[in-house]
């Protein structure tokens, strides 16, 4: 089986959950004997492919075209949408008027691209309902959690320490892009109120915002981590914090369970369907929701969540239901 997959332009330039969720995927359908092809140009030929999957249709200018290409050349189309409806987000900050009138007007292209795709592949029932609910789509569609790598099984906290000394013994972790969706400013301030050192690592989004989370006398900064010692320093966090306006699924949020940490994690978006309740939920709309949460986080055993995630959220699973449900499209 040949298939291409396609994604926004600056998906390498600006990384996020779907460059991870696609890279992780691809992998995962090569290792079962899958020829994955990624392709960014909207008029690619594609006769040699059985299928074209897309990735993320927020950025829906860029996958439109894709969209249309598909489309054109009648070629069976998969998209995994990676869809959180952002108007509560962006009617919150009123500096983003523009991006709220952007983001309506985009809306029913967006509709159209789920409604007449071939087979959507939501992270979560959660997501598929979402999905009805605001494209009234009747569209099939498959269920295809996200996952974390299997290479981090068994990492402990001695690669970071050895790499970051002189940390405190406990410490809340957070990381992902440094942005004002990301909320981190709001962390900050809470963690500085219950006196405990907040650890930030990932790629600098919002400069300004950035500095001024970086007021804070006891945030450190780690910049990107990856692989071997992202996974060393997630097993060393007392707790991983993630307090997002909204997280589809939250993928360090993932990552960081599977690796023994405490997860507090945003309740806009999936992760409760992922999470149960073995994770705290704090409410971003909720001004004082975060410090009760916090104090709660500290208090959990990650045990039960460390093992569920285990069981059901490894890349090689979702490889094995992404194959699956692209040959049940084919043979449809």
């Amino acid at each position: 089986m040949k298939v291409l997959f396609q994604v926004r332009q600056d998906y390498r330039k600006h990384p996020a959950g779907d460059t991870i969720q696609l890279l992780a995927t691809a992998q995962a359908l090569k290792n079962l004997g899958v020829q994955v092809f990624l392709n960014l140009n909207p008029k690619v030929q594609l006769e040699e492919y059985d299928l074209v999957h897309i990735f993320n249709v927020t950025p829906v200018v860029d996958v439109s075209m894709f969209f249309e290409n598909a489309k054109k050349q009648n070629k069976p189309l998969v998209v995994s949408p990676s869809y959180w409806n952002m108007e509560s987000y962006l009617k919150n900050d009123n500096a983003r008027s523009p991006a709220f009138e952007q983001w309506e007007s985009y809306q029913p292209w967006r509709g159209q691209l789920l409604r007449e795709c071939d087979l959507l592949l939501p992270s979560g029932h959660s997501e598929m309902e979402h999905i009805q609910k605001d494209f009234q789509v009747t569209t099939s569609y498959q269920v295809i959690p996200n996952g974390f790598p299997t290479e981090y099984l068994g990492i402990d906290e001695t690669c970071f320490r050895e790499q970051c000394p002189g940390l405190p013994e406990e410490f809340v972790l957070s990381v992902g892009r440094i942005s004002s969706r990301k909320n981190q400013k709001w962390l900050a301030q809470c963690c500085q109120e219950l006196g405990l050192t907040l650890v930030l690592a990932g790629p600098i989004d919002e400069p300004q915002y950035f500095e001024e989370v970086q007021a804070y006398p006891h945030v450190i900064y780690l910049g990107t981590l990856q692989g071997r010692l992202l996974a060393s320093a997630y097993a060393a966090a007392k707790v991983h914090a993630m307090p997002s306006w909204y997280e589809t699924t939250g993928l360090s949020s993932l990552e960081a369970g599977a690796c023994g940490a405490r997860v507090l994690t945003t309740n806009q978006g999936w992760s409760r369907e992922y999470f149960q309740d073995m994770a705290v939920y704090v409410n971003p709309f909720e001004e004082d929701s975060l410090i009760p949460a916090l104090e709660k986080a500290l208090t959990i055993s990650p045990k039960p969540l460390t093992e569920h995630i285990h069981k059901h959220y490894s890349w090689a699973r979702v490889g094995e239901l992404t194959l699956a449900a692209y040959r049940h499209l084919l043979e449809s």
